[in-house]
């Protein structure tokens, strides 16, 4: 059970720091501004809380 919360962290810990970037990424696209980094950071993080979202999103929107 241990390995499991290990695992959980280390790819929530990865995740994490993809969700910089695709925040970094959609605040770009639309109003770039501090508030609208700050809402998509926050979105991106409580996404990169489930395990494999934060990759898919973070590979979804590496094209745009």
């Amino acid at each position: 059970m241990g390995f499991l919360y290990i695992l959980w962290q280390l790819i929530a810990m990865v995740q994490g720091i993809l969700a910089y970037g695709t925040a970094y990424r959609l605040t770009k696209n639309g109003g770039d501004n501090g508030v609208a980094l700050f809402g998509w950071f926050f979105l991106m993080g409580l996404a990169s809380m489930v395990p494999g979202l934060g990759i898919y999103l973070w590979l979804k929107y590496k094209e745009e």
